[in-house]
């Protein structure tokens, strides 16, 4: 997938550093870490993320005023400014219509934009985001943050941001977190985007956004109050709103698979362009599968992988892609289940946080499917431990995956067949 990075100057002569990738109707980003160009490849989760929404647009990220590869040196910090960024990328590019999505603090800017230029706005996409976040923030906490953010060794700023934003966040995300920062912008700078996040307020513009717009926010997200998700969705006329489980404000880690599907459908791109899956959706109820496939978002590729497989090794395999825009995702995924005769799991670091996963193995376990994980990681999945204490395990690491997977297809069968022993472990 080719990546494009390019510039533009703003009518203030502000050089703007943007990337372009994929192909199709164009979606831009709005950049509520500051940065987008360098930071999306370091963070598989969102990397997957970003190159799913690739598959059926062109996306465009971009690095805001004062940070990243984007001019640093910023004095401005208002709503205009922002806006003024965004028009001006969108003009560079020559899009006459876009999807925006924005989150976090860059929500309000794509609000903004919407309503100031509906004609250019075909949907909006908003998570995790707010009209104004001012009031469900105590003053004393705010004043607190923006105290040791501007600090030179703004490490413990950083960090309490993260234990709002990500508070079942690994270690590695937050050093890298910090050290993405710390490259990308100045401490000065951080503070006043912060202090800018606390005081945008487009609470006037919402009831002339014009575009279909979904909101999607988690209940137990710490950093932007779900109450400020709930009024957002009141304020924009015909909004569609999906409360999401959950506490961590990141939409790609947690269970990123309810959101990527809910963005996909609310934008009509879960079929792929060329393919007819809704012989195979129908279907579901009349014909079983040998082997249903079972995975947290960011595992698609190796899921994708085991499908391959398995296909080209005579099982007939399902997995959740399967299935056509707009169908009844929970009911046809449990129809699969029952009607499927085994159940793989893969498992990783990410298995815990997914949702779906958690859904999908308890359906089949309670209709007494055989259940086969298969750790790409060694690491044990703590949720779903009563649900897979009695199964077989199948360990495909170390990597290359490519060097484990002809033993899989082959253990598959014997479990189809009947063959294997229920009391033996598969070997490793």
């Amino acid at each position: 997938m080719e990546n494009k990075v390019g510039f533009c100057t703003t009518p203030d002569n502000v050089r703007i550093a943007y990337q372009t990738l994929g192909n199709g109707p164009a979606i831009v980003c709005l950049p509520a870490y500051f940065v987008a160009v360098d930071i999306w490849p370091l963070i598989p989760e969102l990397k997957n993320y970003v190159e799913a929404i690739a598959s059926y647009h062109s996306v465009v990220l971009y690095d805001m005023r004062g940070a990243g590869m984007s001019d640093r040196n910023r004095t401005v910090f208002t709503l205009e400014s922002e806006l003024s960024d965004l028009e001006t990328i969108i003009d560079h590019l020559k899009l006459d219509k876009v999807i925006l999505f924005g989150w976090s603090m860059c929500g309000p800017v794509a609000v903004a934009y919407a309503a100031k230029h509906p004609e250019r706005v075909s949907h909006l996409v908003l998570y995790g985001t707010y009209a104004y976040l001012g009031k469900y923030i105590q003053e004393d906490i705010r004043s607190s943050i923006l105290a040791l953010l501007r600090q030179q060794n703004n490490y413990l700023g950083i960090r309490a941001i993260h234990n709002l934003m990500t508070p079942k966040g690994s270690g590695d995300f937050l050093e890298l977190m910090v050290a993405m920062f710390k490259e990308s912008v100045t401490p000065e700078v951080f503070a006043r985007l912060i202090e800018l996040c606390f005081t945008l307020d487009v609470t006037e513009y919402c009831n002339k956004v014009k575009a279909p717009t979904l909101v999607m926010h988690r209940k137990g997200d710490l950093w932007v109050s779900y109450r400020a998700g709930v009024e957002l969705a009141s304020l924009i006329p015909d909004a569609r709103f999906v409360p999401l489980e959950g506490d961590t404000h990141e939409w790609f880690f947690g269970d990123c698979d309810m959101v990527l599907q809910s963005q996909l459908q609310f934008l009509g791109d879960q079929v792929e362009a060329g393919k007819d899956k809704s012989t195979e959706t129908s279907s579901l109820k009349k014909t079983g599968h040998d082997v249903f496939i079972s995975f947290a978002y960011s595992d698609r590729d190796t899921a994708a992988r085991i499908y391959d497989c398995f296909k080209s090794n005579g099982i007939n395999p399902f997995w959740c892609e399967q299935l056509a825009a707009g169908q009844d995702y929970p009911e046809l995924l449990g129809e699969a289940i029952r009607n499927s005769k085994s159940f793989l799991l893969v498992v990783s670091d990410s298995t815990d946080n997914s949702d779906s996963v958690r859904k999908e193995t308890t359906i089949a376990h309670n209709n007494k499917k055989p259940i086969i994980p298969v750790r790409i990681k060694n690491v044990m999945p703590k949720k779903l431990e009563y649900l897979i204490a009695s199964s077989l395990f199948f360990d495909a690491f170390p990597q290359p995956l490519a060097q484990h997977l002809p033993r899989l297809a082959s253990d598959i069968r014997k479990i189809l067949g009947g063959k294997a022993d229920k009391k033996e472990k598969i070997k490793k």
